[in-house]
């Protein structure tokens, strides 16, 4: 794993890990297509040292567009993601992303319980939360 934060997406998404897990904050108001997701995930498999961890993406305001959720949903480089938003429109975008990803997937708007939820996937930690939504719960 590497140390400090790195920039991807042209500076509008910026990665650092904290306790196990991987926080990517988007810069609200951002567009995402489909390249600035690719470059977003090389920069997770680069600062996480190609090992898997739960990440906290921080997405208020963020318009992503939908081969972008596809890229993010293919990804293997999470072991889960918890999508910190704000608003409705945040958490159908969360939902909309979830669609088609091959790990646990959730929306929350408290950066704690977003936190207390990811710290389940943490390798040595107490293993994957027991009846973990796939991210249908983000519309309820």
């Amino acid at each position: 794993m590497m140390p400090g934060q790195i920039a991807a997406a042209d500076g509008k998404n910026v990665l650092s890990i904290s306790a196990g897990i991987i926080y990517s904050v988007w810069l609200p108001g951002s567009v995402v297509d489909v390249h600035y997701a690719k470059d977003a995930m090389r920069a997770v498999e680069q600062i996480s040292g190609g090992i898997p961890m739960p990440m906290l993406s921080e997405m208020t305001e963020v318009e992503i567009s939908a081969a972008a959720r596809y890229e993010f949903a293919q990804t293997a480089g999470v072991l889960a993601i918890a999508v910190l938003g704000s608003s409705t429109v945040d958490r159908v975008i969360a939902a909309a992303m979830s669609r088609h990803t091959r790990y646990p997937h959730e929306f929350f708007t408290s950066r704690d319980n977003a936190v207390a939820w990811l710290n389940r996937f943490i390798p040595g930690g107490s293993g994957q939360p027991e009846g973990f939504e796939d991210g249908i719960s983000a519309l309820t």
